[in-house]
């Protein structure tokens, strides 16, 4: 008897705590301010960012428009904020998601709503795709033109400027080492030349390749890359190391000047 009446007390006493949370909470929702415009339009784009994310998490990048693209990666850097028209100002003062993330960063932050670190996340995405491809190919032989470009090719995404790169190899045409003598000049001087001896001798490589880029021409040799590519030859075949090509990287195109057939600089 002693139990049923027990287990009766508990059951009333559940109730009057749910009444009483229903009657607080209730009282709550009374007194609180009406919610503004501004409001509203917060948790409207916090629905919308969790449906963007979603069509990723399903497909990737499949079927999104180049706005979308930028707009997924403002998420991540501007928080609580409709990002769409920002991506959309982007794409019209950059002209496409490539213009954006060779966009410098202080022409990016002239974009309104766009903050430093908005700005900084657009520039490490193509230095993570570089990580990323030139991890990918270590330990795998390079033996052919195309090979040897699409290993070059990711060190110089994004890049504005022009940069000059070493690749070393062993016997078995396998990566060694991939270095970045130097950027922001077409003059090679004497001491980028001693950077790219002291590199390939410290690898230990057998053979080596150069690669550098035209940010803003085609990927065609001057005389002056005609010039140092034969004295660079010169240099390495005096420590027995062969210079296997030289690619000219211009937008998304390569240019092999072995297979160009450049004044007979290769063997």
């Amino acid at each position: 008897m002693d139990n049923v009446w027990l287990e009766n007390a508990l059951d009333t006493l559940r109730e009057d705590e749910l009444d009483r949370a229903l009657t607080e909470k209730k009282e709550e929702m009374k007194n609180a301010p009406p919610k503004t415009a501004e409001d509203m339009r917060k948790e409207s784009a916090k629905g919308h960012r969790g449906r963007v994310k979603e069509r990723f998490l399903v497909s990737g990048l499949d079927g999104f428009a180049p706005h979308e693209i930028l707009e997924l990666l403002l998420f991540y850097a501007i928080p609580q904020r409709d990002t769409k028209q920002i991506a959309k100002e982007l794409l019209k003062k950059f002209g496409s998601v490539a213009g954006v993330f060779n966009a410098d960063i202080s022409a990016l932050t002239e974009v309104k709503g766009i903050t430093e670190n908005a700005a900084v996340l657009f520039k490490l995405i193509p230095q993570l795709i570089s990580v990323y491809y030139a991890e990918e190919r270590k330990g795998v032989s390079v033996t052919t033109t195309a090979q040897l470009s699409e290993l070059f090719k990711p060190y110089f995404v994004g890049s504005g400027t022009e940069k000059f790169m070493l690749a070393c190899f062993d016997s078995s045409l396998r990566p060694v080492s991939v270095t970045e003598i130097s950027r922001g000049t077409s003059a090679y001087t004497s001491v980028e030349l001693r950077k790219i001896m002291s590199a390939a001798i410290d690898s230990g490589c057998a053979m080596a390749a150069l690669a550098h880029n035209h940010p803003l021409g085609a990927p065609k040799p001057s005389d002056e890359d005609i010039a140092v590519t034969r004295r660079i030859n010169e240099l390495l075949k005096a420590v027995d190391i062969r210079l296997m090509d030289h690619i000219i990287v211009g937008g998304s195109k390569c240019y092999s000047m072995r297979d160009g057939g450049d004044l007979g600089i290769f063997d």
